[in-house]
């Protein structure tokens, strides 16, 4: 019953400004002739532009490592993994056209009920259920493949073309290269990954102060948030509280009957990344056990200064500096265990006087060891397995990874 999503992303920025510059063309790979008007980015950035009517682009980057990625109408999305250390002075980079599948084809054409239901159930795992994800709107939905007859037990989300996503929140609009979607009605399993690229709105100067207000909500207590408090030391201070966990028969966990009508009545509820239905009791849970005070537990450095996340028993994330969000209460993994609820009690006594919970997630290692960077991203992208408040924060509270909380005094 676990799922997992994947930003492909891998890119160490070190200062925000842009140091580098590739150049390159856009070619289809066939013909040979240039493609204008392909977009061009950084994965999970707001470094990338449109390629001239000669198919060329040059785009400024940050130092590091990159995944650059193209995606242009009816070809295939096309990624390159790239280093600023050794940069060539030009790219020429072939597309291949997208071959026509004719049941797609059929697919894409229904707007039935059916059709709009499955978009809904899209827009809920994809997008999600915060108030930045309520507020986001993809703006192309005929571009959707919304695929549940294949496998009537599965609704599989491909697009023909690149996402457009309007995030009013925060001020965005993301260009989302979609990879794939895939939605378990059995299990109410969720996976999803793809490559996105933000693009700065036009903000009036009376939002200003509201959007940035908002961004740096949606960025204290993330996942990049902590990759990034990991990879400098400072998860302290930085409101981060770690827990050491051991898995434990569940004591409230019977047998389901034979008939499974425990799991298949009711409305589901998600907690973060992993579906519960009501009455559902895990036979498995993870129980917190002594904090973990020192970070660098959780890390190893190498002899060149590569930093890894190597802590293989999976650990509880509290983050002490803001509330769960209601509409999160009937999904918190707080729910699980009065252990669970108790998690970040002590210490954060007027948060709680006020009837609120701080932030509870459960982070797991898939591999022995995943490289962090200073920018909070981490590689591979499928090797931490998130559940809690950090999945379920989804697209609509993604930032690009060179979003940094301005200081006080510099806000609007």
């Amino acid at each position: 019953m676990l799922s997992f999503f994947a930003l492909y992303f891998f890119a160490a920025v070190g200062p925000v400004l842009a140091q580098y510059s590739i150049k390159g063309r856009i070619i289809d790979a066939e013909s040979f002739k240039p493609l204008s008007f392909a977009t061009v980015f950084v994965s999970n950035s707001s470094f990338g532009e449109i390629t001239d009517e000669e198919g060329l682009f040059e785009i400024q980057i940050p130092e590091g490592e990159h995944n650059l990625v193209i995606s242009f109408m009816g070809y295939e999305p096309f990624s390159y993994s790239l280093s600023t250390r050794s940069l060539r002075d030009f790219y020429e980079f072939r597309l291949l056209q997208q071959p026509i599948d004719l049941e797609e084809r059929e697919v894409m054409g229904r707007r039935d009920a059916t059709w709009h239901k499955n978009l809904q159930i899209f827009e809920r795992y994809f997008l999600g259920n915060s108030s930045n994800g309520v507020k986001s709107k993809i703006q192309n939905t005929e571009v959707l493949i919304l695929d549940a007859e294949s496998n009537n037990s599965k609704l599989k989300v491909t697009a023909r073309e690149i996402l457009e996503i309007k995030n009013p929140n925060l001020g965005f609009q993301i260009k989302y290269v979609l990879l794939g979607f895939e939605y378990d009605f059995s299990s109410q399993q969720v996976t999803y990954s793809g490559y996105p690229y933000f693009v700065e709105a036009d903000i009036p100067k009376r939002r200003l102060k509201k959007v940035t207000d908002l961004r740096e909500k949606a960025y204290l207590g993330s996942i990049m948030h902590f990759v990034r408090s990991l990879y400098r030391g400072n998860s302290s201070e930085e409101g981060f509280e770690v827990h050491s966990t051991e898995k434990a028969l569940n004591p409230n966990w019977t047998a389901p009957k034979s008939d499974s009508s425990q799991l298949s009545s009711g409305i589901e509820k998600v907690i973060g990344q992993t579906p519960i239905l009501p009455g559902y009791i895990p036979q498995w849970i993870n129980l917190p056990k002594q904090p973990i005070h020192d970070p660098k537990e959780l890390i190893q450095t190498t002899s060149d200064g590569k930093i890894f996340m190597t802590y293989a028993a999976p650990v509880y994330v509290v983050y002490q500096h803001e509330a769960e969000d209601p509409e999160f209460h009937p999904y918190s993994l707080r729910n699980i265990s009065p252990l669970v609820r108790d998690l970040g009690l002590s210490g954060n006594e007027e948060l709680h006087d006020r009837g609120k919970f701080s932030q509870v997630s459960l982070l797991y290692m898939r591999a022995k060891a995943v490289q962090l960077f200073v920018n909070g991203s981490y590689f591979h992208p499928y090797d931490i397995f998130v559940e809690g408040y950090m999945a379920w924060e989804k697209i609509g509270d993604l930032l690009p990874f060179e979003y940094e909380p301005l200081p006080k005094k510099q806000r609007p």
